[in-house]
């Protein structure tokens, strides 16, 4: 039977449509149906999911914050609840839901409403990423090169109105125009040549596609994606090989084990984390000091 005393305050981004607000709206009835106290807080700017999640934390009213949107509002509500004892809950309603996916939350709003009412949760170690915009954590990857340009030029606009077909005409588009420099990794202290680099918690990329053959949400470790071969031919083959699911089989592609990374070679290379543009090179990736609960 559920607890009467949890509350529930759920975190959304009131730009995201008629359609994803209707649906947050009938997630908030369904809380309450399951017996949970639930109110609903929009953001008005990009990181006041943060500053919300901090507010309320501090409160103290609350025994869950959901994020209402996809892995770059999960990791802003993540940031704001570090060190806390909340249980994060996820309402996947972004473009891509990378992290819902690899955690099984279900996108069954009546039956993610039932979990979290039930207080079924799994920890998860995030990654904390230090870039030339600052300190944020991260709960899924960061992409230095190719990919994080892609991410840095996608429209706003187009991504509200296609969702995921705004990154594959963004990425068409900048294969002709992105100029594939060379990249000193520090992997652990050990230097390594890359194209591209992606540093991954889970086992997914962009929605389903498997970017490695373990996840590493359950460890103080990532994985570590380097792209050893630069060019238009080589990047259509890795998004081929990643379709078809055997991307690290690619005699150019190497996937380690790592607890740090740095790339400080070349400056001024873009960054993404969890699908967000997050500024440029330098940077350093390693482990925050807590966990996260989060509702399954």
């Amino acid at each position: 039977m559920p607890d009467q005393n949890v509350k529930v305050t759920i975190i959304m981004n009131p730009t995201a449509g008629r359609r994803r607000m209707g649906r947050i709206a009938r997630f908030a009835r369904q809380l309450r149906q399951a017996g949970l106290q639930a109110q609903v807080v929009p953001t008005r700017y990009r990181g006041h999911a943060t500053t919300l999640a901090r507010m309320a934390v501090r409160e103290g009213t609350c025994t869950h914050i959901v994020a209402a949107g996809g892995d770059g509002t999960v990791a802003e509500v993540a940031e704001g609840m570090a060190g806390s004892d909340i249980i994060l809950g996820i309402l996947p309603v972004g473009t891509a839901n990378v992290l819902a996916r690899e955690l099984h939350v279900p996108f069954d709003d009546a039956r993610n409403a039932r979990n979290i009412a039930a207080g079924a949760c799994s920890v998860v170690w995030p990654g904390r990423l230090r870039s030339s915009e600052g300190e944020c954590l991260f709960v899924q990857m960061v992409g230095i090169g190719f990919d994080a340009h892609v991410v840095h030029v996608v429209s706003t606009r187009l991504k509200k109105a296609v969702g995921r077909a705004a990154y594959v005409l963004a990425t068409l588009a900048s294969l002709w125009k992105y100029t594939f420099p060379t990249m000193t990794v520090s992997v652990d202290g050990v230097s390594h040549a890359a194209a591209s680099v992606i540093v991954s918690k889970g086992a997914l990329y962009a929605g389903k596609y498997v970017l490695t053959p373990q996840s590493m949400q359950q460890h103080r470790q990532f994985s570590v994606v380097l792209f050893g071969t630069a060019g238009i031919g080589s990047s259509i083959r890795y998004a081929i090989a990643l379709l078809r699911g055997n991307l690290s089989r690619q005699k150019d592609v190497t996937i380690l084990t790592a607890r740090t990374v740095e790339v400080t070679s070349p400056r001024n290379m873009p960054v993404q984390s969890d699908g967000d543009a997050r500024g440029h090179t330098p940077i350093r990736i390693d482990m925050p000091d807590h966990a996260l609960r989060i509702a399954i």
